[in-house]
């Protein structure tokens, strides 16, 4: 199997107040490069898809005689997604005997996402590829399919009470809805999941989140309307996105290639400990505290899950028959995506050298993978909760 694509990167999505974003994203809007060098993402939606098809044929108070109303919150470029829309409008149909049902797809993300990119891709005018390269079906060629965009971002209401009959989120509500709560400038560990102890601010304001985007969603879903969240999450062993007990961690990955600038006389003392990832991975127990605090949900499911890298499990099948370093250019840009404007952000402002720096940051991470291969990749764990509307 020869990887089916060569990416720079994309970066996924984040909201703070109403409608603005935080991360921009990296790359032309219309390339979907996010999906593009994402593809560990349709294997965590690939997971999760039985439990939506099968809540969806549980929802027997929902009316077959209007539009099913369908919301993806946070879908970056709508890649990922595709495949999962596709299967949940073909469910509905046959679940409500209506092969002619109108479905509305509600895309959400933060203003200044690739909306273009997500039409592209939901109008079938970009292919889409999973890690495999099978070719991913857009679900409006099925029909009587209409697609919707909002950018006002999930931490807030996004949709009329009363209208959204599922809702679905992907690896997206870790994001926390500003940067300044971002509290680890300064120490040497990056993200709060790395910390012997969160940070008291950002514990705080993800719970804050965690409930502001239960409560929007509470009065957007219908009555007997389903609300399936895959979120980063701290597992019960202590496992996190990129850190499992499989091979080396990314984040050492990361605080290794970013010391070398500094090795290297591209960053000073002050920029070599300016990183705070302004997200953060809840434990199962922080989830359903906000859950059980909101009230208006029952818990249908909640369970953790960590999905292998496909990157890593391809290489080392042997299927790729790429070199070391062939590998680590077609691995490096899924750890890009999401991650690259919160490197950048650490240099300072003044300086007119930023992409050349950052050029140099991920020359060193690919660099550092090449030398060991199958020891670098990228893990997804995850809190899979499905919940329904009271």
């Amino acid at each position: 199997l020869v990887p089916a694509f060569r990416s720079t990167f994309a970066l996924a999505t984040v909201s703070s107040k109403a409608g603005t974003g935080v991360h921009k994203p990296v790359g032309r809007d219309g390339e979907g490069e996010y999906s593009a060098a994402t593809k560990g993402c349709f294997d965590v939606i690939d997971t999760a898809t039985p439990p939506i098809l099968q809540e969806i044929c549980k929802q027997d108070t929902i009316s077959s005689n209007r539009a099913y109303h369908i919301a993806d919150y946070g879908t970056a470029d709508a890649g990922t997604s595709l495949g999962l829309l596709s299967r949940m409008v073909q469910t509905v149909r046959k679940h409500n005997k209506n092969e002619e049902q109108e479905i509305v797809l509600h895309y959400e993300d933060q203003l200044t996402n690739e909306w273009q990119s997500v039409f592209r891709h939901a109008l079938g005018l970009k292919n889409v590829k999973d890690a495999y390269g099978n070719t991913v079906e857009t679900p409006m060629a099925l029909g009587n399919v209409y697609a919707e965009a909002c950018g006002v971002g999930f931490h807030n209401q996004c949709y009329a009470s009363n209208s959204i009959d599922f809702a679905v989120s992907f690896t997206a509500m870790h994001w926390l809805s500003s940067c300044d709560i971002a509290s680890l400038g300064g120490t040497p560990y990056m993200h709060a999941a790395r910390c012997p102890e969160p940070p008291k601010s950002e514990k705080e304001q993800a719970a804050q989140d965690w409930k502001a985007i239960l409560r929007a969603r509470s009065k957007e879903l219908v009555k007997g309307g389903r609300f399936a969240c895959v979120n980063f999450c701290v597992s019960k062993e202590g496992y996190f996105l990129g850190q499992t007990d499989k091979g080396y961690s990314m984040w050492d990955s990361f605080d290794a290639a970013w010391d070398q600038l500094h090795q290297d006389g591209l960053i000073d003392d002050e920029e070599k400990k300016a990183i705070s990832f302004p997200s953060y991975y809840r434990t199962m127990d922080e989830f359903l505290e906000g859950i059980e605090e909101v009230g208006g949900f029952k818990v249908v499911s909640a369970e953790e899950k960590v999905v292998p890298c496909p990157y890593r499990e391809l290489y080392t099948s042997g299927k790729t028959n790429l070199s070391e370093r062939e590998y680590a250019e077609w691995f490096v840009p899924t750890t890009r995506t999401w991650s690259h404007s919160t490197f950048q952000s650490a240099l300072h402002k003044e300086r007119s050298d930023h992409d050349e720096v950052m050029t140099a940051f991920w020359e060193n991470y690919v660099s550092l993978v090449a030398k060991t291969p199958t020891e670098h990749g990228m893990d997804y764990v995850h809190a899979h909760l499905v919940l329904e509307k009271q």
